[in-house]
């Protein structure tokens, strides 16, 4: 074997199992979380919760249950579901998936994959009151009769104490701005649903339009 060869094998041997994974630079950390829907006598709804006041992440914030990914979790929509019967008490077997939605960075800190489900018509749910401090539902007819109001946060960066200003051709003294995205914010009764949540329940609703598919009152029975 010539020499060269040999060293092709040692760099491929870098790769044993040709896994892309994620830089944690950032700190980042995977999370999976779930839309729930439900048939009800309004026809289909969409199920929230509020953090429980304790919490030492965003108390009081309106999500959808979900969190961290675990090793024991096979993907990332296992995640989702066992976080929902960890939150609300409904046995994964008994949620249907209907699939993923996009996965995006919440800049907080996680990288974030949500789905969208349906839970059954007729479930008691059981909350964690470590986590879930109530539960609400919004008829999905009324998400959709909305029109969100959107905002826009800037990303910036500067440089720490030490930093080699004088190799960085072009990166100026003070804040940078990176870039930015959008925020929306929507509103129902007394409530806000936005960040994370909002920018999920955003994302299913344009799916939901661009389908084609209007929801439909459900019909009483006699």
């Amino acid at each position: 074997m010539s020499q060269e060869m040999e060293q092709r094998q040692k760099l491929a041997g870098l790769w044993p199992d040709q896994r892309q994974r994620v830089d944690k630079t950032l700190r980042l950390w995977e999370s999976a979380v779930l839309l729930p829907l439900r048939w009800t006598k309004h026809g289909w709804e969409i199920l929230f919760e509020v953090r429980a006041a304790n919490m030492s992440w965003q108390p009081g914030d309106i999500c959808f249950p979900g969190g961290h990914r675990e090793d024991s979790d096979s993907n990332f929509c296992a995640t989702a579901l066992r976080e929902t019967r960890e939150e609300l008490g409904i046995p994964e077997d008994k949620i249907q998936v209907l699939g993923p939605l996009d996965y995006f960075y919440g800049y907080s800190g996680p990288m974030i994959y949500p789905f969208a489900g349906i839970l059954p018509s007729q479930v008691s749910l059981q909350l964690d009151k470590q986590e879930v401090g109530e539960v609400f539902s919004v008829p999905l007819k009324d998400l959709l009769a909305i029109h969100p109001v959107v905002g826009k946060l800037s990303l910036a960066s500067r440089q720490e104490p030490g930093f080699p200003s004088q190799w960085a051709y072009g990166f100026q003294d003070g804040w940078n701005i990176r870039g930015g995205y959008e925020v929306f914010f929507y509103p129902w009764k007394k409530r806000i649903i936005w960040g994370i949540t909002g920018r999920i329940l955003h994302q299913f609703l344009e799916r939901v339009r661009q389908g084609g598919i209007l929801p439909e009152a459900a019909h009483r029975d006699h």
